[in-house]
């Protein structure tokens, strides 16, 4: 079982005692995160409820969240497409190299019995 950490952070002006299986530098950046998002809004927004205040910055968090996640899923499909095209590559220049090699020891062979075929 993991140990949790256990820290005291503060957002919008009030102290929170917080707990959570990752480091202490982890949960204040969270904090300081939130607290940021908040005071945008408090200073934007200066006649919210602290509720009014806690959703509409939970609600602008879990956008943000949203569309990273979205954009991390399309970014990873795309490597995924990348890494496909790349083995097709590899697979298609070892075909080209092992032509090229054929025709090399072709050329090698047809010269070498032509050079051949002049001293007779």
């Amino acid at each position: 079982m993991l140990e949790k950490t256990r820290t005291v952070v503060n957002i919008c002006g009030r102290e929170y005692a917080m707990a959570g299986v990752e480091s202490e530098e982890y949960i204040h950046r969270v904090a300081i995160y939130v607290d940021k998002k908040m005071n945008e809004f408090k200073n934007n927004y200066v006649n919210l409820s602290p509720t009014d205040l806690a959703v509409l910055t939970a609600l602008n968090i879990a956008d943000e969240f949203l569309k990273l996640r979205y954009d991390h899923t399309g970014a990873a499909e795309e490597i995924s497409e990348l890494k496909d095209e790349l083995k097709k590559a590899k697979i298609e220049n070892a075909l080209l190299k092992e032509e090229k090699k054929d025709k090399v020891m072709s050329m090698k062979k047809e010269a070498g019995n032509k050079l051949f075929d002049s001293y007779k």
